[in-house]
C-alpha cells in the first residue's frame, strides 16, 4: 500500500509532474513506459498551445465522480476557488453503457455558466 499512497500524494504543477512520476516509478520499482511518454506528450502539447504548465496542477488523487471516464479527466477552476467552472474528460465506454454494440471514443466537458457569471458579477 505504500506505493499506492506515494502515488496518490503526487500533487504538483504540471511542469514538474513528469519528473515526479518518474521519481515515483523509480522509487517503487515500476516501469511506466508508454503511459509516462503519453503523459509527457500531453503536457508538452498543453505548453505548445500557450498555456503555462506552472499554473496547471497534476493531482494523482483527482478523479471525476462518474465511472464512465476511461482516460484523462480534468477540471478548470479559479485559483483558490472551491468549485470547478469546467469539468470533463475522455469516456470511450459511455455509449456501450448506453447500449452501443461496440466502443465509440468520446471526449467532452461541462461548463457551469452560473459559476462563471457569479465570478464576473463579483469582479465588478
Amino acid at each position: 500500500f505504500s506505493a499506492l499512497k506515494g502515488f496518490l500524494e503526487i500533487d504538483v504543477a504540471l511542469s514538474g509532474a513528469t519528473a515526479a512520476l518518474e521519481k515515483f516509478a523509480a522509487d517503487a520499482g515500476l516501469s511506466l513506459g508508454p503511459a509516462l511518454e503519453n503523459f509527457s506528450a500531453r503536457a508538452k502539447a498543453i505548453e505548445a498551445h500557450g498555456l503555462s504548465s506552472a499554473q496547471i496542477r497534476y493531482d494523482a488523487a483527482f478523479g471525476r465522480p462518474l465511472d464512465y471516464y476511461t482516460g484523462l479527466v480534468f477540471e478548470i477552476a479559479v485559483q483558490g476557488g472551491d468549485r470547478p467552472l469546467v469539468g470533463g474528460g475522455r469516456y470511450d465506454r459511455l455509449l456501450t453503457l448506453l447500449g452501443a454494440k461496440k466502443p465509440i471514443p468520446g471526449v467532452g466537458f461541462s461548463v457551469w455558466l452560473d459559476r462563471i457569471e457569479a465570478l464576473r458579477e463579483n469582479a465588478k
